[in-house]
């Protein structure tokens, strides 16, 4: 990780929101047992809890692009500076089914497909993905598109993203979801302590969010519930299940390692993106490739069909 501790100094409303909400509580060692070498055991809060506050470098490279994937075709590798060592995923992030696949239905398998060719020629705004757009992505796309930041108090966790100032308020008291006519597009998230493993369940969600830039899409019936553990000192386990019955033939997970930014003194960029930055040049491109016919798929092929 490269040092990046000089920073806007303007912190972002909903940034001083969120971390107003959650002030850190005390570290204290967990005690070893008499007359034994303790096993590791994670630092912990005043109330007794995993402590998993800091910086920590979310998800593996290329996941945003595509969690089934990665990124990406030769051409859109040079154009976007990445070596050909980094086309692809460092590990496979779908660990449930094994094959690493999304288990669509066959109906949203064939959108998918179209919409793969409509994010290559754009026609309309829904066209490109939301986080081109600078939307919110969702869950769990949060948490493997860039950096984030966790504080917790005894009462609630709240995680804070380098993108576009994102953040989630996450309480763990045992509060109720918000009604189920509201829709969010980080959904609704309550958390809660399973041992040493943080469980938030999210429900609520807005479905113009993506899974990731691959038109990879869910409905507002989506459910997620998260695992976050701490498997030493600076590494988070994170794992998610998936579960969209409108959608998906099956539930399924991900899960993959994020760690720890260790640099002293590093902050977040200052992300400076806004709804309709590029959008208005490239739905212009997209309809002048749609009427010449030259309508074409997104792939990571050599060549484009």
């Amino acid at each position: 990780m490269t040092d990046r501790s000089i920073r806007s100094t303007v912190a972002p409303t909903g940034l001083l929101i969120a971390t107003a909400l959650v002030l850190a509580g005390t570290v204290a060692p967990a005690p070893a047992e008499a007359g034994q070498e303790a096993a590791w055991s994670p630092p912990r809060t005043a109330d007794g809890h995993p402590d998993l506050q800091g910086y920590w470098d979310g998800g593996p490279a290329n996941a945003s692009h595509s969690i089934e994937d990665g990124c990406c075709d030769a051409i859109h590798a040079r154009m976007q500076s990445r070596g050909p060592e980094r086309l692809g995923l460092p590990q496979q992030l779908i660990i449930d089914p094994p094959d690493g696949r999304i288990p669509y239905q066959p109906w949203a398998a064939e959108r998918r497909t179209e919409m793969l060719y409509d994010m290559e020629t754009p026609t309309e705004l829904e066209h490109i993905d939301p986080e081109d757009r600078c939307l919110l992505v969702g869950v769990p796309r949060s948490n493997y598109r860039g950096d984030l930041q966790i504080r917790q108090n005894g009462s609630h966790i709240a995680i804070l993203y380098e993108w576009t100032h994102a953040y989630r308020v996450i309480p763990i008291d045992g509060a109720a979801h918000v009604g189920s006519d509201i829709t969010l597009f980080n959904g609704d998230s309550r958390g809660r302590w399973e041992g040493d493993t943080l469980v938030v369940d999210v429900t609520n969600f807005d479905d113009r969010a993506w899974l990731d830039s691959h038109g990879s899409f869910y409905s507002n019936s989506l459910h997620v519930v998260e695992r976050w553990r701490l498997i030493d000192a600076d590494t988070l386990r994170y794992e998610a299940t998936i579960e969209d019955p409108e959608v998906f033939t099956r539930p399924w997970t991900l899960a993959f390692d994020i760690p720890r930014i260790g640099t002293p003194g590093y902050e977040f960029y200052e992300e400076g993106c806004w709804e309709g930055v590029t959008n208005k040049h490239r739905l212009a491109a997209g309809r002048i490739a749609v009427e010449a016919g030259e309508r074409r798929l997104h792939t990571h092929d050599e060549e484009p069909q």
